[in-house]
């Protein structure tokens, strides 16, 4: 069942919104904690708030208020279609768009699950197409951005993830998911709002748990 926020009195402006799959609070500290570690070395124009931290699904941009009620009923009932089950999600490594030695975007890259995490974009964009939001030209391509525009003097240096971040590889070579901090389990999807100018920056309109 999906839970939406009441809008705030009189409140008619469009509000910038996006669908992701969100974090656990744990693993946002612990990911705040080693990009604090990072922002002396590896200056960026803006870091991202660890509460901020997300996996985006579906970006929709500018929708009136009273769009928004068919939205949130929309990505419940699809939630809730049993489409999709709870999955797992794991950090697999760091990389960057842009020039190397001066990036545009500092991210953070996903192992685990990805067949089901695409399987989850593609629900919500499903969902979200009979009420006229239409899904990006460009592949779908899976991150948590940490960080934007370098503003270093000397090139970039990329980071590796700190043990505690990075799940310990099995016997068989694949990534262990099971136990790891670096890891996580994706239950739910989120509806945000953006709220410019603030940071934290995103506030939760309504969540929808999968199945």
């Amino acid at each position: 069942m999906g839970e939406s926020m009441t809008e705030s009195a009189g409140e008619s402006r469009p509000q910038r919104l996006f669908v992701a799959a969100p974090l656990p609070d744990g693993l946002k500290r612990t990911l705040g904690e080693w990009a604090r570690s990072l922002q002396a070395a590896q200056p960026f124009r803006k870091w991202t708030h660890e509460a901020d931290l997300h996996v985006t699904l579906q970006f929709l941009g500018d929708t009136a208020p009273d769009r928004v009620p068919a939205l949130t009923e929309s990505l419940a009932a699809a939630a809730a279609s049993g489409a999709l089950r709870p999955f797992r999600l794991a950090l697999a490594g760091v990389g960057t768009f842009g020039l190397p030695e001066r990036p545009r975007v500092f991210w953070a890259s996903l192992g685990g699950e990805n067949g089901e995490l695409r399987r989850l974009q593609r629900l919500v964009v499903e969902a979200t197409a009979p009420l006229g939001y239409e899904a990006e030209k460009r592949s779908y391509s899976p991150h948590l951005t940490l960080a934007r525009n370098f503003t270093g003097r000397d090139p970039f240096v990329l980071p590796i993830l700190p043990p505690e971040l990075a799940p310990a590889p099995t016997a068989d070579g694949r990534a262990a998911t099971d136990g790891d901090s670096g890891s996580w389990v994706v239950d739910e999807i989120v509806l945000y709002r953006t709220l410019m100018g603030r940071r934290p920056m995103y506030e939760a309109a309504g969540r929808f748990r999968l199945g």
